[in-house]
C-alpha cells in the first residue's frame, strides 16, 4: 500500500490540476456577467465582468453567456473605443477619467467620424460631426450611428426613460416613503426640453451642446443642474404650483395670505424690468384662482387661493 504521507501529495496534486485555471488565450472574457443567479445573468444582462471582478453586492461573476452582447466602451474618441474594447460601460457611465461612453462598438473597427458618445463618468470625450449642431431635438428614438451634439443628448435621456420615471422623478410622501410622481413624468420633460431648446422664451433658450468634439456633455451636465434644481423645489412635493409654506405667529400657523405673497412679499405689486415691461400683465382685481396642487408633507396645507376682497374679505389660517 501507498504510504499516507504519499497519498496526501497525490491528491494535492490532483487538485491542484483540477483548480489550475486555463490561459488567458482559451478565455472569452465577453461572456462574462453580473448576476445573482446565472440565469439573472444570461437574461438581464446587466453588467459585464471581464475581469471577474466589479460585481455590484449581492450579484457574482458568470462564465459562458452567450446571450448577452456587450456594445457600449469606454474611449477618448470613437476610434479609440473600438480599437481598445478597454473598459465596457453597459449602462453609460462609469468611464475612466477622461473618456466617454461610446454606443454600437465593434471591437477592432474604426470609422472616419465620431460614434455615438454618451455621456459617462469622465469630464471629456465623445467626437464631432458636422450634424452635431442640429438646431432642434427629434422625438424619435431611432437614433443612426455616429451621432453626437443634440443627438447624443436625445439618445441618452431615451435610453433612460424607464429610470427617470422610476428611480429620478421620485416625491416624499407623508409615510416619508419615495414613489414615482403623479405629476413630472418622462414624456412631459422630454416636450418640455425640445421647446426650450428650439423655440426657448423671451430669447432665452436652455443651453445643450454645440460643434465641439464633447459639448454634448455640457449639456447633459446643464439639464442634470436643472433637474437637481427642480427636485428641490417641486419635484419631491409631487407639486408645480407654489406650495404654501411660510408660517406666521406664535403657534406657527399656515395663512390663508400666503397666496397674496410669502414671506412678506406683495405679488400683485411685482413689476418687471424695462427690457421685460411688454410681458408685464395688468393686475386684474376681480380674478380667481386656486392651485392644481400642494405639497404633500405632514400637516401641509391644501393648494393656494386667491381671489378679490368681495369674495374673500378676511383671510384665516390653515389648522
Amino acid at each position: 500500500t501507498m504510504a499516507p504521507k504519499y497519498k496526501l501529495r497525490l491528491v494535492t496534486t490532483t487538485i491542484a490540476i483540477l483548480i489550475q485555471p486555463t490561459t488567458s488565450q482559451e478565455i472569452n472574457t465577453e461572456n462574462w456577467w453580473c448576476g445573482s443567479t446565472h440565469t439573472e445573468a444570461s437574461t438581464q444582462c446587466t453588467l459585464p465582468c471581464p475581469s471577474e471582478t466589479g460585481c455590484p453586492l449581492g450579484t457574482v461573476c458568470f462564465s459562458g453567456i452567450t446571450t448577452c452582447t456587450s456594445n457600449r466602451y469606454c474611449g477618448l474618441d470613437y476610434n479609440d473605443a473600438s480599437s481598445r474594447c478597454g473598459t465596457p460601460c453597459p449602462t453609460g457611465g462609469g468611464c475612466p477619467q477622461g473618456e466617454a461612453c461610446f454606443l454600437d462598438i465593434t471591437c477592432g473597427a474604426t470609422q472616419s467620424v465620431g460614434g455615438g458618445g454618451v455621456s459617462g463618468g469622465g469630464n471629456s470625450g465623445g467626437s464631432s460631426s458636422s450634424s452635431s449642431s442640429s438646431s432642434s431635438l427629434s422625438s424619435s428614438p431611432n437614433i443612426p450611428n455616429g451621432n453626437t451634439g443634440i443627438a447624443a443628448i436625445e439618445e441618452t435621456f431615451l435610453s433612460m426613460k424607464t429610470a427617470i420615471n422610476e428611480q429620478l422623478f421620485l416625491y416624499e410622501t407623508p409615510m416619508m416613503e419615495w414613489v414615482p410622481s403623479t405629476v413630472y413624468r418622462f414624456d412631459g420633460f422630454f416636450d418640455g426640453l425640445k421647446i426650450m431648446h428650439s423655440q426657448g422664451v423671451a430669447g432665452k433658450k436652455i443651453y445643450l451642446g454645440g460643434d465641439c468634439a464633447h459639448c454634448h456633455m455640457y449639456g447633459l451636465i446643464n439639464v442634470a443642474a436643472f433637474l437637481a434644481q427642480a427636485m428641490k423645489e417641486t419635484i419631491r412635493y409631487d407639486a408645480c404650483d407654489e406650495n404654501s409654506w411660510d408660517r406666521v405667529g406664535a403657534d406657527l400657523m399656515y395663512p390663508i395670505s400666503n397666496a397674496c405673497g410669502q414671506l412678506g412679499q406683495s405679488y400683485q405689486d411685482y413689476s418687471c424690468s424695462d427690457e421685460e415691461k411688454h410681458m408685464e400683465c395688468e393686475v386684474d382685481p376681480q380674478m380667481s384662482i386656486t392651485a392644481v396642487t400642494n405639497a404633500k408633507w405632514w400637516g401641509a396645507p391644501g393648494p393656494l387661493k386667491c381671489g378679490p376682497k368681495s369674495q374673500i374679505p378676511q383671510s384665516g389660517h390653515w389648522d
